[in-house]
């Protein structure tokens, strides 16, 4: 019989978060010795080493990848066993930073069923730019980002990978000989430069006629009309509808989403985390 010890699979979720030891161990509140120690006596109880070693940290191995949503179910009915052996609710205060375009789609659903079931967490949401929300992380001012994972510098949680779809007006049409009215984000926005670099796989002059700073903005102006933008399939609005599948139009730009949690942070911070990623192992996110 194999008996996994929570303790143990705690220090495995953290290596595997963090992609270092070192950095597990201040995360844990645990000596960088003792996090070796039980990852070593883990490997040793499944019969297989869960992460390859390399100068640049630890990667799961296939054994690895396989333990995570184990480990983290087993840990969660720990959890939850405990507090109602204990009468106890997690309860506190979350700072969730996320930007416009999941606040919007992904993440209603998922924070309004980790509400309903821990009613005594409050969550303070900022809805802001990639390059803010990272700044603000690293800077410990948010407990959870969900951002652009080229504006952060450290290992993301989770990673969702979104494309980009060239979308316009229902009705809209363009004239062959005409150049493609781009609408754009501003230059700050990580998303412009993929974007824009799928205006060159097709021959086909095109302009900028309007640049928008938000969700709301790049909506609106491809509702009105305006011009073709890129957004997320989630992120269409009514009335319009992706075009990169015709043949004259630019294709699709992959972008890449990550979900953060603060080194060393609290207890309900980490609930949320671990029931975001309950929920993308299940396919419900």
């Amino acid at each position: 019989m194999l008996n996994l010890d929570p303790y143990l699979l705690r220090a495995f979720i953290s290596v595997a978060e963090v992609g270092t030891v070192n950095g597990a161990a201040l995360s844990l509140h645990r000596t960088q010795a003792a996090v070796s120690m039980q990852i070593r006596k883990l490997e040793g109880l499944v019969g297989s080493d869960l992460f390859e070693r390399s100068p640049k940290g630890l990667t799961l191995t296939a054994d690895g990848l396989l333990l995570v949503p184990y480990a983290r179910e087993i840990l969660t009915l720990t959890d939850e066993v405990g507090k109602r052996l204990n009468g106890r609710q997690i309860e506190g205060r979350i700072r969730l930073g996320v930007v416009e375009d999941f606040a919007a789609t992904r993440l209603i659903d998922i924070l309004r069923d980790f509400r309903d079931k821990n009613a005594r967490v409050d969550i303070d949401i900022l809805v802001d730019s990639n390059a803010r929300l990272a700044a603000m992380l690293e800077n410990d001012e948010l407990d959870i980002a969900v951002c652009d994972t080229s504006r952060c510098s450290r290992k993301p949680v989770h990673v969702w990978n979104e494309y980009l779809h060239w979308v316009g007006r229902t009705d809209i049409e363009f004239m062959p000989d005409m150049p493609l009215p781009v609408i754009m984000f501003v230059e700050s926005c990580p998303w412009r430069g993929p974007a824009m670099a799928t205006l060159a796989t097709r021959n086909r002059n095109w302009r900028i006629v309007c640049e928008a700073s938000t969700l709301v903005a790049m909506a609106t102006a491809v509702r009105v009309g305006i011009g073709i933008g890129p957004m997320i399939a989630a992120t269409i609005p009514e009335g319009c509808r992706a075009l990169d599948r015709s043949i004259d139009m630019p294709g699709s730009a992959r972008v890449d989403i990550g979900l953060y949690v603060r080194s060393g942070a609290r207890e309900e911070s980490r609930f949320l985390v671990d029931f975001v990623l309950r929920q993308v192992e299940l396919g419900h996110a």
